[in-house]
Order: C-alpha cells, then sequence, then structure tokens
C-alpha cells in the first residue's frame, strides 16, 4: 500500500507505504502525549485516521529452507521454519502503532516521520544517529532578542567558502553580509536554570551545531534555510537567538512585538520543517519527502516578505519538487 499527499482525517499523510510514514504536521499540535499534555495530540488524531484504513495486506515471503537445516528431521526443519516466520512477524510486520522517529515543537509544521516496522525503525534511528539524515526548515528571523538569550559558554558562527575552507566569525553577526551564504552555529545547549521552558548556550548544554543559510532579506527580515545538525530541544531557536535573531512570532525567544507590526501579525512561530531526506528500507534508496509552506506562512510572506514567497516558489519549481514527495536513487 503506497500513497503520495493524502488527507486522512486532520493529518496530512504525504507518503505512506508498508514500512514508513511520512506526515504533515500542522501548527498547534503537540506531537506526542505527556504528562502535561496527555491527549489532543498530533499522535491521537494520527492513530485514529489509521484505524480508518484498510487492513495492510502484507504477508511475509515464502522463503526457501535454509541449506544448513539441510540434515536436520523433518520436524526439526518445520520447527525451524515456524520459528523464522514468528521472527518475520516480528521485524517486518506491522507494528501495533507506528515508532515515532523525531518531534517538533507544538508551533513548528512540517515533515515527521514514522516508522511502521521494527526493522524500518532500527534503519532510519541509525541514520539520525550518524546524523546522515538531512533535516532542512525554511525560516524568518529578525535582529532583536531578549537579553537572557546571550549566550553563557563558547559559541561560534563559522563561514563556509568555496573549496571547503572555513572563517570563524566575530561578533555581532550581521546576516546581512552573507546572503546565499552557508553559516554554522556551533555552541552547547541546555535548559535555562531561570526557566526550564527554554534554552540557552550555556556551559552544562549538548553539544548543538547548526547550519544556516541566507535566502533573502527584505528590510530587517532574513528568510533562512536552516539545517539542525543535531537534534537538541529548541536548537534553531536557541541557536539563532544566541546569534541575536529571533524567529518571526517567537512568543519565547523574541521581544514582545508592537501592535500593527508584521512581527506582531504572525501567531506562531515562523519555523516550518520543508524537507526530509534519508534512506528508507528496506530497498536502502535516497528520498526526499517535501512538505509545503503552510497556509499561515505563505500568507505573512505574501504581505510583508513577497520576494521571501517568490524565491520559495522559484526554488521548488526548479528542483522539479512541485509535488509535495520525491524520490531518487543515488549511488550507495
Amino acid at each position: 500500500m503506497q500513497s503520495h499527499t493524502q488527507h486522512a482525517g486532520t493529518i496530512p499523510i504525504i507518503y505512506q507505504d508498508h514500512h514508513l510514514l511520512i506526515v504533515n504536521k500542522p501548527a498547534g499540535l503537540v506531537i506526542h502525549p505527556t504528562y502535561k499534555h496527555a491527549d489532543d495530540t498530533m499522535w491521537d488524531a494520527l492513530l485514529a485516521d489509521l484505524a480508518q484504513q484498510a487492513t495492510d495486506d502484507w504477508q511475509p515471503p515464502d522463503l526457501p529452507d535454509d541449506p544448513r537445516w539441510a540434515r536436520a528431521p523433518a520436524e526439526v526443519r518445520q520447527l525451524l521454519r515456524e520459528k523464522r516466520l514468528v521472527k518475520l512477524w516480528a521485524e517486518e510486520g506491522l507494528l501495533e502503532r507506528p515508532a515515532l522517529l523525531h518531534r517538533l515543537d507544538k508551533d513548528t509544521s512540517g515533515i515527521v516521520a514514522l516508522a511502521r516496522t521494527a526493522r524500518a525503525c532500527s534503519h532510519v534511528v541509525r541514520q539520525f544517529a550518524a546524523h546522515t539524515i538531512v533535516k532542512t526548515y525554511l525560516a524568518v528571523a529578525r535582529r532583536a532578542t531578549p537579553a537572557w538569550t546571550q549566550p553563557r559558554a563558547p559559541f561560534t558562527a563559522t563561514l563556509c567558502q568555496a573549496g571547503g575552507s572555513t572563517e570563524v566569525l566575530t561578533w555581532p553577526l550581521d546576516l546581512s553580509c552573507y546572503l546565499n551564504r552557508t553559516l554554522v552555529l556551533d555552541g552547547p545547549l541546555q535548559r535555562d536554570p531561570d526557566e526550564r521552558r527554554r534554552c540557552i548556550v550555556g556551559p552544562d548544554g549538548q553539544v548543538a551545531t547548526t547550519q544556516i543559510n541566507v535566502l533573502a532579506r527584505t528590510n530587517d527580515f532574513f528568510l533562512l534555510e536552516v539545517r539542525p545538525v543535531t537534534g537538541r530541544t529548541h536548537q534553531i531557536r536557541a541557536h539563532l537567538a544566541a546569534a541575536g535573531y529571533a524567529l518571526v512570532g517567537d512568543v519565547t525567544y523574541a521581544p514582545e512585538p508592537e501592535e500593527g507590526t508584521p512581527q506582531a501579525a504572525l501567531s506562531r512561530q515562523f519555523l516550518h520543517a520543508s524537507s526530509l531526506m534519508f534512506r528508507d528500507y528496506p530497498a536502502n534508496n535516497l528520498r526526499l519527502f517535501i512538505a509545503p509552506v503552510p497556509p499561515d506562512l505563505a500568507g505573512w510572506l505574501t504581505q510583508y516578505f513577497p520576494t521571501g514567497m517568490d524565491l520559495i516558489d522559484a526554488r521548488t519549481t526548479r528542483s522539479g519538487l512541485s509535488d509535495e514527495y520525491r524520490s531518487s536513487r543515488q549511488p550507495e
């Protein structure tokens, strides 16, 4: 069973087969139940959606006997076949519930991947651990952050240059100098001891690395393509804030917006998980999954940053990504 861009109930499904489920999380949904938020999550909605689908028709393949069984008595060979079948069902059959492979903040929209079988889960988790999965976000930020976001541990911004060379930049960082350039932010992230619901670059933090590409600028707004190399809590928001830039609409890491300003016109942070690239299971092909910019962010761009919206549309068309899903074969 495969589908591209279904809308089963409340959670749009970008891609589905026996092993994988790729969905487009709307903003405003907690991704999974917690002790503070036990229900009304993306997870609950998705399970309800899946319950309405037809039963998966997958069956284990009819495999020949292992040559090593050749001299075993018939009853032993039958026992080995049954044990292998049980193992196949456990590893390749549908999990009782899909396994969530990564997370997004409540007010971040975009791609979320789930595994539907145990082997697919292990296959993708290994890629996350090896940092070979490419997660790409679209963000709009402006230079304005509260004083508490200032780094409290070593924090670097590095410019990636042609030929692989790098240049460590000095603070304060002026993104207008790096249009169409790639920067890497590197600094440990931890919970803020003064407010546990936010994160800072601090001495007790975990290693965190974020790559940003400055796509466009209008007035004091910057359209960014962001790729977190690591996966820390609030990583993009906290790293950008530590660099002096807050996401438009962010109620935690940005100053209170003045009424009537563009930043006050957005009810959540401008952060969208736009694509995810990893090797699938079982073919191990490199696949790229795309989630279009949602209406609230597209509407804000159209009104306040039209060149940014035009750029996103042009990049999508140039890349042949007018659909929400693309698969590509690449060398092993």
